[in-house]
Protein backbone atom coordinates (compact mmCIF):
# COMPACT_ATOMS: atom_id res chain seq x y z
CA UNK A 1 0.00 0.00 0.00
CA UNK A 2 2.59 2.76 0.74
CA UNK A 3 4.49 1.52 -2.66
CA UNK A 4 1.23 1.96 -4.31
CA UNK A 5 1.14 6.15 -2.82
CA UNK A 6 4.15 6.74 -3.65
CA UNK A 7 4.40 5.61 -7.01
CA UNK A 8 0.58 7.83 -7.26
CA UNK A 9 2.54 10.55 -6.10
CA UNK A 10 5.52 10.50 -8.84
CA UNK A 11 3.60 9.68 -11.42
CA UNK A 12 1.22 13.35 -10.08
CA UNK A 13 4.02 15.18 -10.56
CA UNK A 14 5.40 14.03 -13.76
CA UNK A 15 1.83 14.37 -14.89
CA UNK A 16 2.45 18.42 -12.97
CA UNK A 17 5.66 18.80 -14.73
CA UNK A 18 5.07 17.51 -18.09
CA UNK A 19 1.64 19.95 -18.30
CA UNK A 20 3.67 22.63 -17.06
CA UNK A 21 6.07 22.46 -20.01
CA UNK A 22 3.14 22.15 -22.40
CA UNK A 23 1.93 24.77 -21.18
CA UNK A 24 5.47 26.63 -21.89
CA UNK A 25 5.62 25.38 -25.22
CA UNK A 26 1.93 26.93 -26.21
CA UNK A 27 2.71 30.25 -24.73
CA UNK A 28 6.11 30.04 -26.59
CA UNK A 29 4.48 29.02 -29.96
CA UNK A 30 1.54 31.60 -29.30
CA UNK A 31 4.12 34.74 -28.60
CA UNK A 32 6.31 33.36 -31.34
CA UNK A 33 3.32 33.82 -33.83
CA UNK A 34 1.99 37.07 -32.04
CA UNK A 35 5.09 39.00 -32.53
CA UNK A 36 5.48 39.68 -35.63
CA UNK A 37 1.85 40.35 -36.18
CA UNK A 38 2.14 42.68 -33.28
CA UNK A 39 5.50 44.32 -34.84
CA UNK A 40 3.63 44.72 -38.05
CA UNK A 41 0.43 46.28 -36.73
CA UNK A 42 2.96 49.29 -35.38
CA UNK A 43 4.41 49.32 -38.01
CA UNK A 44 1.13 49.89 -40.35
CA UNK A 45 -0.33 52.36 -37.30
CA UNK A 46 2.90 54.56 -37.56
CA UNK A 47 2.94 55.08 -41.09
CA UNK A 48 -0.68 56.01 -40.65
CA UNK A 49 0.10 58.54 -38.58
CA UNK A 50 3.16 59.67 -40.45
CA UNK A 51 0.70 60.23 -43.34
CA UNK A 52 -2.18 61.70 -41.74
CA UNK A 53 0.60 64.69 -40.70
CA UNK A 54 1.81 65.05 -43.77
CA UNK A 55 -1.55 65.67 -45.39
CA UNK A 56 -2.63 67.88 -42.62
CA UNK A 57 0.58 70.03 -43.20
CA UNK A 58 -0.02 69.61 -47.08
CA UNK A 59 -3.49 70.70 -46.87
CA UNK A 60 -3.10 73.91 -44.69
CA UNK A 61 -0.35 74.73 -47.29
CA UNK A 62 -2.79 74.55 -49.93
CA UNK A 63 -5.30 76.35 -48.15
CA UNK A 64 -3.60 79.28 -47.05
CA UNK A 65 -3.53 81.08 -50.67
CA UNK A 66 -7.04 80.33 -51.36
CA UNK A 67 -8.18 81.91 -47.73
CA UNK A 68 -5.82 84.66 -48.47
CA UNK A 69 -7.67 85.22 -52.02
CA UNK A 70 -11.31 85.12 -50.46
CA UNK A 71 -10.15 87.27 -47.64
CA UNK A 72 -9.37 89.77 -50.24
CA UNK A 73 -12.40 89.42 -52.73
CA UNK A 74 -14.77 90.23 -49.17
CA UNK A 75 -12.73 93.36 -48.88
CA UNK A 76 -15.40 96.17 -49.38
CA UNK A 77 -14.30 98.81 -52.20
CA UNK A 78 -12.58 102.11 -50.53
CA UNK A 79 -15.01 104.90 -50.57
CA UNK A 80 -13.61 107.36 -54.06
CA UNK A 81 -11.32 110.26 -51.91
CA UNK A 82 -8.02 111.13 -52.02
CA UNK A 83 -5.65 108.47 -51.11
CA UNK A 84 -2.09 109.41 -49.80
CA UNK A 85 -1.05 109.54 -53.44
CA UNK A 86 -4.00 111.82 -54.13
CA UNK A 87 -5.69 109.42 -56.36
CA UNK A 88 -9.03 107.20 -56.05
CA UNK A 89 -8.39 103.98 -54.13
CA UNK A 90 -10.55 100.75 -55.12
CA UNK A 91 -9.57 97.32 -53.59
CA UNK A 92 -9.70 95.40 -57.15
CA UNK A 93 -8.47 91.54 -56.73
CA UNK A 94 -6.20 90.63 -59.21
CA UNK A 95 -6.79 86.84 -60.74
CA UNK A 96 -4.41 84.80 -59.32
CA UNK A 97 -2.77 86.07 -55.69
CA UNK A 98 -5.75 88.43 -54.61
CA UNK A 99 -3.78 91.30 -54.72
CA UNK A 100 -4.93 94.66 -54.43
CA UNK A 101 -4.12 97.67 -56.38
CA UNK A 102 -4.64 101.92 -56.21
CA UNK A 103 -7.16 102.62 -59.07
CA UNK A 104 -6.77 105.84 -61.05
CA UNK A 105 -9.38 107.84 -63.25
CA UNK A 106 -9.88 111.34 -64.40
CA UNK A 107 -7.79 114.60 -63.41
CA UNK A 108 -4.58 113.66 -61.41
CA UNK A 109 -3.86 115.05 -58.53
CA UNK A 110 -1.01 117.38 -57.02
CA UNK A 111 0.82 114.68 -56.21
CA UNK A 112 1.26 110.66 -57.11
CA UNK A 113 3.31 108.67 -55.01
CA UNK A 114 4.04 105.17 -54.74
CA UNK A 115 2.34 103.24 -52.16
CA UNK A 116 4.02 99.99 -52.50
CA UNK A 117 1.11 98.84 -54.59
CA UNK A 118 1.02 99.47 -58.60
CA UNK A 119 -1.66 102.14 -60.10
CA UNK A 120 -4.04 100.40 -61.86
CA UNK A 121 -5.54 103.03 -64.39
CA UNK A 122 -9.49 102.33 -65.15
CA UNK A 123 -10.15 105.59 -67.23
CA UNK A 124 -8.36 108.07 -68.83
CA UNK A 125 -6.26 110.29 -66.56
CA UNK A 126 -5.11 114.01 -67.29
CA UNK A 127 -2.85 116.84 -66.28
CA UNK A 128 -5.91 119.54 -65.79
CA UNK A 129 -4.83 122.93 -67.51
CA UNK A 130 -2.89 125.31 -65.45
CA UNK A 131 -1.93 122.60 -62.98
CA UNK A 132 1.22 121.18 -62.05
CA UNK A 133 1.04 117.27 -61.39
CA UNK A 134 4.49 115.06 -59.96
CA UNK A 135 5.00 111.84 -60.28
CA UNK A 136 7.55 110.21 -57.22
CA UNK A 137 10.02 107.40 -58.21
CA UNK A 138 8.76 104.56 -58.40
CA UNK A 139 5.42 104.66 -59.18
CA UNK A 140 3.87 102.42 -61.33
CA UNK A 141 0.78 102.77 -63.56
CA UNK A 142 -0.90 99.84 -65.11
CA UNK A 143 -3.24 100.53 -67.77
CA UNK A 144 -6.23 99.07 -69.02
CA UNK A 145 -6.77 98.94 -72.57
CA UNK A 146 -8.09 101.91 -74.40
CA UNK A 147 -7.01 104.35 -72.00
CA UNK A 148 -4.12 106.82 -71.37
CA UNK A 149 -2.59 109.98 -70.08
CA UNK A 150 -3.56 113.47 -71.49
CA UNK A 151 -1.05 116.29 -70.26
CA UNK A 152 -2.91 119.62 -70.84
CA UNK A 153 -1.21 120.97 -67.94
CA UNK A 154 2.64 120.61 -66.56
CA UNK A 155 3.54 116.93 -65.82
CA UNK A 156 6.89 116.48 -63.71
CA UNK A 157 7.73 112.80 -63.37
CA UNK A 158 10.62 112.61 -60.97
CA UNK A 159 12.43 108.57 -61.07
CA UNK A 160 15.49 107.48 -60.12
CA UNK A 161 18.21 104.77 -61.60
CA UNK A 162 17.29 102.71 -58.92
CA UNK A 163 13.41 103.25 -58.94
CA UNK A 164 12.17 104.75 -62.21
CA UNK A 165 8.21 105.23 -62.87
CA UNK A 166 7.15 102.92 -65.19
CA UNK A 167 3.59 103.18 -67.20
CA UNK A 168 3.01 100.12 -68.93
CA UNK A 169 -0.05 97.72 -70.03
CA UNK A 170 -2.05 96.06 -67.07
CA UNK A 171 -0.68 92.71 -68.58
CA UNK A 172 2.86 93.83 -67.77
CA UNK A 173 3.94 90.96 -65.92
CA UNK A 174 7.38 91.93 -65.05
CA UNK A 175 5.65 94.58 -62.47
CA UNK A 176 2.01 92.55 -62.41
CA UNK A 177 2.64 89.20 -61.19
CA UNK A 178 -0.83 88.92 -61.03
CA UNK A 179 -1.64 88.86 -64.82
CA UNK A 180 -2.31 85.61 -66.35
CA UNK A 181 -2.35 87.49 -69.70
CA UNK A 182 0.80 88.27 -71.62
CA UNK A 183 1.54 92.10 -72.59
CA UNK A 184 1.55 93.49 -76.22
CA UNK A 185 1.75 96.33 -78.59
CA UNK A 186 -1.26 98.64 -78.64
CA UNK A 187 -2.50 97.62 -74.74
CA UNK A 188 -3.23 101.29 -74.09
CA UNK A 189 -3.05 104.49 -75.98
CA UNK A 190 0.39 106.20 -74.81
CA UNK A 191 0.71 109.52 -73.14
CA UNK A 192 -0.49 112.80 -75.19
CA UNK A 193 1.25 115.91 -74.83
CA UNK A 194 -1.04 118.96 -75.62
CA UNK A 195 0.51 122.11 -76.93
CA UNK A 196 -0.28 124.33 -73.75
CA UNK A 197 1.88 121.52 -71.63
CA UNK A 198 5.53 123.47 -71.77
CA UNK A 199 8.22 122.48 -69.65
CA UNK A 200 7.00 119.04 -68.83
CA UNK A 201 9.66 116.35 -67.68
CA UNK A 202 10.17 113.24 -67.58
CA UNK A 203 13.47 111.45 -65.83
CA UNK A 204 14.38 107.65 -65.45
CA UNK A 205 10.98 106.48 -66.44
CA UNK A 206 9.45 103.61 -68.99
CA UNK A 207 6.62 103.81 -71.49
CA UNK A 208 6.32 100.53 -72.82
CA UNK A 209 3.08 98.15 -74.62
CA UNK A 210 0.97 101.85 -76.03
CA UNK A 211 -0.08 102.10 -78.99
CA UNK A 212 1.65 105.70 -79.57
CA UNK A 213 4.32 105.63 -76.95
CA UNK A 214 4.98 109.54 -76.28
CA UNK A 215 3.20 112.49 -78.57
CA UNK A 216 3.82 115.51 -77.65
CA UNK A 217 2.51 118.75 -79.62
CA UNK A 218 4.88 120.79 -78.22
CA UNK A 219 8.85 120.67 -78.37
CA UNK A 220 9.38 122.37 -75.07
CA UNK A 221 9.41 119.24 -73.09
CA UNK A 222 12.22 117.24 -70.99
CA UNK A 223 13.01 113.39 -71.70
CA UNK A 224 16.42 112.87 -69.28
CA UNK A 225 16.08 109.65 -69.92
CA UNK A 226 13.28 107.54 -70.76
CA UNK A 227 13.11 104.32 -71.98
CA UNK A 228 10.40 103.81 -75.37
CA UNK A 229 9.73 100.25 -76.41
CA UNK A 230 7.55 97.28 -77.28
CA UNK A 231 4.58 100.30 -78.64
CA UNK A 232 2.73 99.83 -81.17
CA UNK A 233 2.95 102.54 -84.04
CA UNK A 234 5.60 104.92 -82.54
CA UNK A 235 7.80 105.11 -79.80
CA UNK A 236 8.56 109.31 -79.57
CA UNK A 237 6.35 111.69 -81.72
CA UNK A 238 7.59 115.76 -81.04
CA UNK A 239 5.48 118.52 -83.32
CA UNK A 240 4.99 115.73 -85.97
CA UNK A 241 7.97 114.44 -86.51
CA UNK A 242 9.07 110.80 -85.39
CA UNK A 243 12.27 110.54 -83.49
CA UNK A 244 14.53 107.79 -84.00
CA UNK A 245 14.66 105.57 -80.80
CA UNK A 246 15.89 102.51 -79.77
CA UNK A 247 15.63 100.51 -76.51
CA UNK A 248 18.46 102.02 -74.72
CA UNK A 249 17.67 105.36 -72.46
CA UNK A 250 16.99 108.03 -75.07
CA UNK A 251 17.34 111.79 -74.38
CA UNK A 252 15.97 114.75 -75.50
CA UNK A 253 16.94 118.29 -74.05
CA UNK A 254 16.52 121.35 -75.72
CA UNK A 255 19.56 124.07 -75.56
CA UNK A 256 19.46 127.07 -73.88
CA UNK A 257 19.42 129.09 -76.84
CA UNK A 258 16.98 126.87 -78.56
CA UNK A 259 14.29 127.42 -75.26
CA UNK A 260 15.25 131.88 -75.03
CA UNK A 261 14.43 131.85 -79.00
CA UNK A 262 10.89 130.92 -78.44
CA UNK A 263 10.07 132.93 -75.72
CA UNK A 264 10.16 129.99 -72.62
CA UNK A 265 11.28 130.51 -69.58
CA UNK A 266 15.00 129.12 -69.30
CA UNK A 267 14.84 127.58 -66.22
CA UNK A 268 11.50 125.07 -67.19
CA UNK A 269 13.78 122.92 -69.62
CA UNK A 270 17.57 123.69 -68.92
CA UNK A 271 19.10 120.62 -66.97
CA UNK A 272 20.17 122.06 -63.66
CA UNK A 273 22.90 119.70 -63.52
CA UNK A 274 23.94 120.60 -67.14
CA UNK A 275 26.69 123.38 -65.75
CA UNK A 276 28.48 120.83 -63.97
CA UNK A 277 28.26 117.84 -66.38
CA UNK A 278 29.86 119.94 -68.85
CA UNK A 279 32.61 121.44 -66.50
CA UNK A 280 33.53 117.90 -65.64
CA UNK A 281 33.44 116.57 -68.47
CA UNK A 282 35.47 118.98 -70.64
CA UNK A 283 37.57 119.84 -67.54
CA UNK A 284 38.38 116.18 -66.81
CA UNK A 285 39.51 115.65 -70.12
CA UNK A 286 41.92 119.03 -70.07
CA UNK A 287 43.02 117.99 -67.11
CA UNK A 288 43.70 114.68 -68.06
CA UNK A 289 45.71 114.96 -71.76
CA UNK A 290 48.12 117.61 -70.00
CA UNK A 291 48.86 115.78 -66.73
CA UNK A 292 49.51 112.52 -68.94
CA UNK A 293 51.72 114.84 -71.52
CA UNK A 294 53.33 116.09 -68.56
CA UNK A 295 54.00 112.23 -66.80
CA UNK A 296 55.57 111.34 -69.82
CA UNK A 297 57.89 114.47 -69.98
CA UNK A 298 59.11 114.12 -66.40
CA UNK A 299 59.23 110.13 -66.56
CA UNK A 300 61.70 110.31 -69.12
CA UNK A 301 63.81 113.07 -66.96
CA UNK A 302 63.50 110.32 -64.48
CA UNK A 303 64.97 107.80 -66.30
CA UNK A 304 68.12 110.30 -67.81
CA UNK A 305 68.77 111.21 -64.13
CA UNK A 306 68.97 107.65 -62.94
CA UNK A 307 71.20 106.75 -66.10
CA UNK A 308 73.19 109.72 -64.42
CA UNK A 309 73.10 108.16 -60.77
CA UNK A 310 74.04 104.96 -62.04
CA UNK A 311 77.32 106.36 -64.00
CA UNK A 312 79.02 107.67 -60.65
CA UNK A 313 77.95 105.28 -58.51
CA UNK A 314 80.42 102.68 -59.21
CA UNK A 315 84.17 102.19 -57.95
CA UNK A 316 85.57 102.38 -61.16
CA UNK A 317 88.72 105.22 -60.96
CA UNK A 318 87.41 107.81 -63.29
CA UNK A 319 84.41 107.98 -61.52
CA UNK A 320 86.22 107.97 -58.35
CA UNK A 321 88.27 110.76 -59.84
CA UNK A 322 85.87 112.72 -61.00
CA UNK A 323 82.90 113.19 -58.63
CA UNK A 324 82.56 113.63 -54.94
CA UNK A 325 79.69 113.17 -52.89
CA UNK A 326 78.13 116.30 -53.25
CA UNK A 327 77.78 115.73 -57.20
CA UNK A 328 76.47 111.79 -56.28
CA UNK A 329 73.71 113.73 -53.86
CA UNK A 330 72.81 115.99 -56.20
CA UNK A 331 72.20 113.80 -59.12
CA UNK A 332 70.02 111.49 -56.37
CA UNK A 333 68.01 114.65 -55.57
CA UNK A 334 66.74 115.51 -58.88
CA UNK A 335 66.59 112.02 -59.89
CA UNK A 336 64.14 111.95 -56.62
CA UNK A 337 62.35 115.06 -57.52
CA UNK A 338 61.54 113.80 -61.28
CA UNK A 339 60.05 110.43 -59.90
CA UNK A 340 57.89 112.06 -57.27
CA UNK A 341 56.89 114.76 -59.87
CA UNK A 342 55.99 111.95 -62.35
CA UNK A 343 54.24 109.66 -60.05
CA UNK A 344 52.15 112.82 -58.72
CA UNK A 345 51.21 113.90 -62.83
CA UNK A 346 50.07 110.34 -63.43
CA UNK A 347 47.67 110.28 -60.54
CA UNK A 348 46.43 114.17 -62.07
CA UNK A 349 46.19 112.14 -65.34
CA UNK A 350 44.13 109.71 -63.83
CA UNK A 351 41.73 111.79 -61.56
CA UNK A 352 41.01 113.44 -64.77
CA UNK A 353 39.76 110.57 -66.49
CA UNK A 354 37.76 109.72 -64.07
CA UNK A 355 35.74 112.78 -63.85
CA UNK A 356 35.95 113.01 -68.23
CA UNK A 357 33.87 109.34 -67.66
CA UNK A 358 32.10 109.94 -64.46
CA UNK A 359 30.21 112.71 -66.54
CA UNK A 360 28.23 110.14 -68.69
CA UNK A 361 26.67 108.77 -65.29
CA UNK A 362 24.50 111.84 -64.60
Amino acid sequence: MGNFTVCCVKTKRSFSRAGERLVQDEMSMYVTRIRPNAIFLAAILIAVCVANAIAQSATDSLAAPLRDSLASVKKAPASAGDSSAGARKNSFPAPVAGRVFDTLSGPLPDVVKSSGRPFLVVGDIEVAVGKTVTIGAGTILLFKNFTGLHVIGRLIVEGTKDAPVIFTSENDRSVNHATNLFPNPYDWNGIYIHSDAVGSSFAYCKVEYSVYGIVSETKFIKLNPVVLQFNGKSNLVIEGKEQQVTDKPYRYVLSTKDVAAEGVPVKILTDPLAPRRNALRYGGIVLGMAASVAAVYYGLQWNRDQTNLNAISTDAWPAIYQYNGNDWLSRRNKRNNDMYITAACGVVALLGYIGFGWSFAF
